[in-house]
């Protein structure tokens, strides 16, 4: 179904809505579905900087599964570096910490990503103080493991930040939040906003979702119609589930008997 379509199924049910709150439930919808079930998977590059250790972060990944840097896999570190790099913004409370030393330049150096999703000072200067929330509330950081790297306070840590300068050489997969409806959608499109990240087949389910959720309205509240479609996006969220393990898992050898 396309978003003209899902919308004027929805206006059936619940003819009090405007059309940016009709929008907004079945956005709602869709980050449900997603958040459930993992189905809304994509990659994002960004490029390395010897010397910087964190790096800004989609605010809508929900879930990294693997990164590459120069193409090679790397895995997650477990645990954390003793010593961090400071790196957390221009704030006057933060002036008296001091970053760590950039690292020489090794690319046989082997590497492994963290991730954080501690905030760090807002900068004023980027934008309004909002914008610049969102993109630092979520950093993923990529270290390298030399042994006895760094030294400070008497503490020795086996990790260091990026040694190496790349363009565009770090990718990140994993599940992200859908996309939101913009004014400049096409609405016979079949892949508008959070269309495009569930599955045509289940769009079924991302209007059962918003269903629900609009008999919870007060304009329009029937416990009987929400329980009926709440259930019905629940068993829509378990079929997501399976086609989502089928579609990206390694499955299994089931015994024969000959």
């Amino acid at each position: 179904m396309n978003k003209l379509q899902i919308l004027e199924l929805l206006e059936k049910h619940h003819p009090h809505l405007s059309s940016r709150q009709a929008e907004m439930y079945l956005e709602l919808s869709a980050n449900n579905i997603v958040n459930a079930t993992g189905v809304h998977k994509r990659t994002d590059i960004f490029s390395s900087i010897a010397g910087q250790r964190w790096y800004n972060f989609p605010l809508n990944a929900i879930d990294i599964e693997k990164v590459w840097f120069n193409d090679v896999e790397i895995p997650r570190l477990i645990g954390e570096p003793v010593i961090d790099d400071d790196e957390f913004g221009e704030d006057s409370e933060d002036t008296a910490d001091t970053a760590l030393s950039t690292p020489t330049a090794n690319a046989n150096n082997k590497r492994f990503w963290i991730h954080s999703n501690y905030k760090t000072y807002t900068e004023a200067t980027v934008g309004t103080a909002e914008e610049a929330a969102e993109r630092v509330r979520n950093r993923i950081g990529i270290v390298e493991k030399v042994n006895n790297a760094v030294t400070r306070d008497g503490r020795t840590s086996n990790y260091q930040s990026c040694s190496v300068t790349g363009t565009y050489n770090i990718r990140v997969a994993g599940s992200w939040l859908p996309s939101p409806f913009l004014a400049t959608d096409d609405a016979t499109s079949s892949y508008a906003g959070p269309l495009t990240a569930i599955p045509q087949q289940y769009h079924d389910v991302l209007l059962n979702g918003a269903i629900s959720r609009g008999y919870q309205d007060p304009e329009s509240i029937n416990p009987d119609m929400l329980s009926f479609f709440d259930g019905q996006f629940q068993e829509g969220i378990k079929k997501i589930k399976k086609y989502t393990r089928t579609r990206t898992g390694t499955g299994f050898i089931k015994p024969q008997d000959f």
